[in-house]
């Protein structure tokens, strides 16, 4: 599992969900907000698990070289914006609008239902779209980057699509977050694990698609949170909607998403 001078997505994959449900587990047992300090400084450390995993394991030799000899080449890199062509900012507004506006216009249609914004609270915003981001750092930058060299591409993104869903279950039992709103056991719990399994495809498609620019899911993490804050959002439609995408695309490029990916 590890091995030096190579990835280890396995280990990351486990101990990302090891030390967030800890550092969260541990937030909920002191009975405090997850915003309130020092309750907050758990939550943080928790939320973070896909950022400090990666650059710990980077630190410690587990990374290929050759892309970054450093977490902080590895940082600056996949953080970057200037690595991304113009072009693929344009798709990822494009693609983040396409799949919420159909969604909003199938679900005014089956249910004869009106309005396109509902937009949720600023510390929601802010979090989905700077701590969205930032998983991206662990989940397709090096998980991804790392088991698509083990397994095709299209099954690397349902295992790390798996592990990114249950990682989310520790916030569902947290007063105040978004997911408690949502409930557990609810149709929008499951709608919600599902979609994050369902929509990983997409993640690896664009990651691969761009020339393994990890910047380009950073950008689509964050726009699609900060969409889904902006925008009505109902969950069946957007599975629905999202399932539809990940089916057009994985057929349109399965030459390569069925295969691994060799250096």
């Amino acid at each position: 599992m590890l091995e030096k001078n190579k990835p280890s997505p396995w280990f990351f994959l486990i101990g990302t969900v090891i030390w967030t449900w800890t550092f969260l587990g541990l937030t909920f047992l002191t009975g405090q907000s997850y915003l309130q300090f020092p309750t907050v400084l758990l939550s943080l450390t928790g939320g973070l698990g896909p950022l400090f995993l990666p650059l710990i394991l980077i630190k410690l030799g587990y990374w290929d070289t050759e892309l970054d000899e450093t977490p902080f080449q590895f940082i600056r890199r996949v953080l970057n914006p200037a690595t991304l062509e113009f072009k693929w900012y344009l798709y990822v507004i494009i693609l983040v609008l396409a799949l919420r506006v159909t969604s909003i216009l199938l679900n005014n249609f089956l249910y004869d239902q009106q309005g396109f914004f509902d937009i949720g609270s600023m510390m929601f915003i802010l979090i989905g779209v700077i701590i969205g981001g930032m998983e991206e750092i662990g989940w397709r930058a090096y998980a991804l980057e790392g088991l698509q060299r083990r397994v095709p591409i299209i099954l690397a993104s349902l295992i790390i699509g798996f592990f990114w869903a249950i990682w989310h279950l520790p916030l569902f039992f947290m007063e105040g977050t978004y997911q408690y709103q949502l409930g557990v056991g609810t149709t929008a719990f499951w709608s919600f694990h599902i979609g994050i399994l369902v929509g990983s495809p997409i993640y690896a498609w664009l990651y691969n698609k761009s020339g393994r620019i990890a910047f380009v899911v950073v950008l689509y993490h964050a726009l699609g949170n900060l969409s889904g804050e902006l925008f009505v959002s109902v969950f069946v439609i957007n599975l629905v909607t999202e399932l539809a995408l990940v089916l057009i695309l994985t057929t349109y490029s399965w030459k390569w998403m069925k295969k691994k990916v060799y250096l």
